[in-house]
């Protein structure tokens, strides 16, 4: 199991703030991120982070949990 760090992100765009964090054991981002939320997901190509956006906002008023692996990357 992995280790992922996640934040509750939201405001403008030019303005975003984390308001909640805590750290939660999974297997991918996703499953971490489904641990909060069940929002759509998108995640980098190395599965070390991501995203759920309320599906309800904007790219410039956002609402949303991130996924950031801690420690060293799945090895491939």
């Amino acid at each position: 199991m992995n280790t992922y760090r996640l934040r509750f992100i939201s405001g403008p765009q030019e303005a975003l703030r984390a308001e909640r964090e805590h750290r939660v054991s999974a297997a991918s981002p996703a499953e971490a991120l489904g641990t909060v939320c069940r929002w759509p997901v998108q995640s980098d190509s190395r599965q070390t982070c991501a995203w759920a956006r309320h599906p309800g906002t904007s790219l410039y008023d956002v609402a949303a949990w991130e996924a950031q692996l801690l420690g060293d990357p799945p090895s491939a």
